[in-house]
């Protein structure tokens, strides 16, 4: 503790009590405060009728559904334990990790698997899609109930993996002073840290990103061909469902691209916690918003979460109610 009161950590940056970050940044405290508090109540309220969904209300289930309900899993994980965490401490900082360091450690290593796990659900449905709508003769031998449970099985095999190379010595996770949050130590080494970041963030992004690239173009290549067959669900419902898929995508890459860019930018550890803080935070709004993509831009969710709590009255507009049209709404855009 030095003689202003502030207790420094060997690479210089602060150690903050109990509420000292609320009364030294009341701005960013606030706001990200907030931002966890909305995502977390709205990402589990959201992930949860996800899950319902999926395991309960829809009918007749695309293969593409078991990944999202994978992925809704992982996010609730998220929303649920690792948010309200992250609160408590922004709000206590280190000290009580400190005190109960089995808590630190293992928010660390669900926040790997389920991170992990997230992308790798979103790389597995852009892979589904590419495959259904670019070599669609080669889908079904690939893509069944079976194959796509072991594929989300080994998603968390992998995750795991990762956890067992930190208690093997390869990386860490501790409660970071810069994102008061407890989460891969990043300050390890740099090079574990660039590797971490290329091979679980840029490389599954990009991938997926090419998939879906590769989708557009063979649309346009056979626009005409589509255009002539839009009578035929079979021809529709793969490229409506790639456009719900690529919106869940979008917003996982809009939202850990900058932590990406982070991570390998702040080599030294000298950019100021407010970036840190800021930038941790927007990644984990990427599980809450899932649920509002598949209520408005496909049908089966939406009628499923209409029939479970009445979305429609919250979404809908007055002269959509009068004219019966909220329900029919997604029937005209999304042909799911």
């Amino acid at each position: 503790m030095n003689a202003s009161g502030w207790s420094v950590s060997p690479t210089g940056d602060r150690e903050f009590g109990r509420f000292e970050f609320v009364q030294e940044s009341p701005v960013v405290a606030v706001s990200s405060l907030c931002i966890l508090v909305f995502a977390s109540a709205m990402g589990t309220f959201g992930n949860l009728l996800i899950l319902t969904a999926v395991f309960r209300v829809i009918p007749t289930k695309s293969l593409e559904f078991i990944f999202v309900g994978n992925l809704a899993l992982s996010d609730s994980i998220v929303t649920l334990v690792i948010d309200p965490l992250n609160i408590l401490g922004k709000l206590e900082g280190e000290w009580l990790f400190r005190a109960v360091p089995v808590l630190c450690k293992g928010m660390g290593y669900l926040c790997t698997v389920s991170c992990v796990n997230s992308l790798g659900s979103i790389v597995l449905m852009s892979s589904s899609r590419y495959v259904s709508i670019c070599h669609h003769s080669l889908y079904k031998k690939i893509f069944n109930k079976g194959t796509c449970i072991a594929m989300c099985s080994g998603l968390y095999l992998t995750g795991l993996l990762l956890v067992l190379l930190n208690l093997a010595g390869i990386g860490d996770h501790s409660f970071n002073r810069k994102s008061l949050e407890c989460i891969w130590d990043r300050t390890h080494t740099y090079s574990y840290t660039l590797s971490f970041t290329i091979f679980l963030v840029w490389i599954p992004l990009l991938m997926a990103g090419s998939f879906y690239v590769s989708i557009f173009l063979k649309f346009r290549a056979s626009s005409r061909k589509i255009a002539n067959a839009t009578s035929s669900s079979h021809h529709r419902k793969p490229m409506y469902l790639a456009r719900t898929l690529f919106l869940i995508y979008a917003a996982f890459a809009l939202c850990w691209i900058p932590y990406a860019i982070l991570m390998a930018a702040d080599r030294k550890d000298t950019f100021p916690y407010e970036i840190h803080v800021m930038i941790t935070t927007f990644a984990h709004l990427h599980p809450s918003f899932n649920w509002l993509v598949l209520y408005y831009t496909n049908t089966l969710f939406r009628k499923a979460f209409n029939s479970m709590v009445k979305l429609d009255k919250c979404f809908c507009s007055k002269k959509d109610m009068r004219v019966n049209n909220c329900s029919t709404i997604s029937n005209n855009t999304t042909g799911m």
